[in-house]
C-alpha cells in the first residue's frame, strides 16, 4: 500500500511538472538538502576541552553534514583556551 502511494505521488509530480512546463528533476530537486559553512566557539581549561566545547556547540546548534574541524584555537591572557569548530551544516535545530 505504501509502495503504491509512492508510485502515485511520483506520477503526480511528473504530471504536475509536465503541465507546468518544467522537468521532473527540477520539480523534485526542491527537497534537496542545502548546506553552508557554519562555525561555533567554545572555551576550556585546555586546548582539547575548548575544542570539545566548540564541537558540542556546533552539534547542538546545527545539523552537521560534514566533518568537524578546529579552524582556530588560542590561549587567552587568563590561561584559558578558546577554539572555533567549523563544518558544512544544514538547517538549524
Amino acid at each position: 500500500m505504501l509502495a503504491s502511494r509512492a508510485v502515485r505521488l511520483t506520477a503526480a509530480v511528473a504530471m504536475t511538472a509536465s503541465l507546468a512546463g518544467i522537468g521532473v528533476s527540477a520539480a523534485t530537486s526542491a527537497s534537496a538538502v542545502t548546506s553552508w559553512p557554519c562555525s561555533a566557539s567554545g572555551t576550556g581549561a585546555t586546548s582539547g576541552l575548548a575544542a570539545n566545547a566548540a564541537k558540542q556547540e556546533l552539534i547542538g546548534d546545527y545539523t552537521v553534514l560534514g566533518a568537524i574541524t578546529i579552524s582556530y584555537d588560542a590561549q587567552q591572557a587568563d590561561g584559558s583556551w578558546y577554539a572555533v569548530a567549523s563544518s558544512r551544516c544544514g538547517n538549524p535545530r
